[in-house]
């Protein structure tokens, strides 16, 4: 059976490993870029979005313009705050890369591409794919690969598509040439799964160190996310006193860029500033790290 459960993983075993630079830690802050890729009338979607911060009933057919308004000031107004605070504190984040939202503005794609950010694939659009047959999912992440080379000039070699990813997923980006996948939020380290009877590289995400959670009513002030972040930091960073340790922070424009939310970010990065032995870094940077000292023979797509 494909993707069997692992139940184990490192256990009490975890592999003994110095991040770059004598680094314990290695932080990796993600930046979902979806506005313009979500599902709209204007796309001709027959369903809306149903995450938004915000919903009106509408008549069959017609558009909310609410929630594409909510989507819209991400891209506007959220993602600049982001990167401001990106700048002030020297962070280059990965950004999980929705290639039509990427399409769609331009100045903001020029923007990652000045700064060096890291290009995660995140779907053609932001949609799931768990109700595609393979031949369509496949097209997906051509399509997504293709548009974000062109518009980057870079070739993406991990992903995350936008869960649940289906049976299928990992067997085919095994195929296109990718290096790493993320569709996991199992384990606080990398590490390795059977893909086709060869070892493939995953480096799990995160869902509750989130701003989702402002949406979904797990959080509602700045200091809430802040003091989540800055709990888990601080217990990774304690525990990699012993074994090495992986944190990730997941970002939305439209959400942690709204101004009553953005200082939680500048909060937690502001303690992470004080550590020297953080290695704050892309998650394709991380990818390649783990595989250059972990990736057992035969391994899939490595080197890339």
């Amino acid at each position: 059976m494909e993707m069997p459960r692992d139940f184990v993983g490192y256990a009490n075993k975890p592999p003994a490993f110095e991040w770059p630079g004598g680094a314990r830690l290695a932080l990796n802050v993600v930046v979902n870029y979806e506005e313009g890729s979500e599902r709209n009338r204007v796309d001709g979607d027959e369903e809306l979005e149903p995450l938004t911060e915000a919903s009106y009933p509408v008549r069959p057919g017609e558009r909310e313009f609410v929630a594409e308004s909510v989507y819209e000031y991400g891209s506007r107004v959220g993602i600049w705050r982001i990167i401001d605070l990106f700048d002030k504190y020297q962070v280059r984040p990965t950004i999980f890369t929705c290639a039509v939202a990427m399409e769609r503005n331009p100045i903001v794609t020029q923007a990652f591409v000045e700064r060096g950010y890291d290009m995660v694939g995140h779907g053609y659009r932001w949609i799931s794919h768990f109700t595609m047959a393979e031949d369509e999912e496949r097209d997906q992440i051509r399509k997504a690969v293709e548009s974000v080379k062109r518009t980057t000039g870079k070739r993406m070699i991990g992903w995350f598509t936008r869960p649940p990813q289906t049976i299928n997923t990992r067997r085919i980006l095994v195929e296109e040439g990718f290096l790493f996948d993320s569709g996991a939020i199992n384990d606080d380290l990398p590490y390795f799964q059977e893909v086709k009877g060869r070892p493939f590289l995953i480096v799990p995400y995160t869902l509750d160190i989130n701003d989702i959670r402002f949406w979904k009513g797990g959080m509602f002030l700045a200091d809430h996310f802040a003091s989540y972040a800055i709990d888990a930091f601080d217990a990774l960073h304690r525990e990699s006193a012993r074994v090495p340790r992986m944190m990730s922070v997941g970002l939305h424009p439209r959400v942690i860029g709204r101004p009553g939310r953005i200082l939680g970010l500048d909060r937690f990065l502001a303690h992470v500033r004080d550590y020297k032995d953080v290695w704050v870094a892309p998650r394709t940077e991380i990818a390649r790290a783990w595989a250059e000292r972990f990736a057992p023979p035969n391994t899939w797509n490595w080197p890339a």
